[in-house]
């Protein structure tokens, strides 16, 4: 029987950190278009100021969506991980079971064995 193991990691906190920056700075790179149209006196500074917070807004519900969802992953990673130590110690426990069967099992045909050898050998 093959054992495959699979470690369960939880991402550094640097990858979060980093992973969350490259996006916000993709949202970041969206404003300043909308932060150039606040030098244009031609445009209506009312839309312009209603477009800015909706973006912020959009920005600030996805860190909060992505903190949560990180959050969540690692409790589930933690329990997966407690899970994994509690079975993988019931399989040591039954590894070490079975192989006190295999001994027994081992004795018991000697035993057989000799038992056999009693009851066909020739009688005197």
């Amino acid at each position: 029987m093959q054992n495959d193991k699979k470690i369960l990691t939880v991402p550094q906190e640097w990858e979060v950190l980093l992973q969350t920056q490259l996006k916000t700075d993709g949202k970041v790179d969206q404003l300043l278009p909308l932060l150039g149209l606040l030098n244009d006196p031609d445009h209506p500074m009312s839309e312009l100021g209603q477009a800015l917070i909706e973006a912020l807004q959009k920005i600030a519900d996805d860190l909060r969506k992505a903190t949560k969802l990180r959050d969540e992953h690692r409790a589930t990673l933690d329990q997966a991980n407690e899970t994994n130590a509690v079975l993988s110690q019931m399989l040591k426990d039954i590894s070490g079971q079975l192989q006190e069967i295999r001994a027994e099992n081992r004795s018991l045909k000697q035993q057989i064995s000799d038992i056999h050898g009693l009851m066909f050998s020739p009688v005197d």
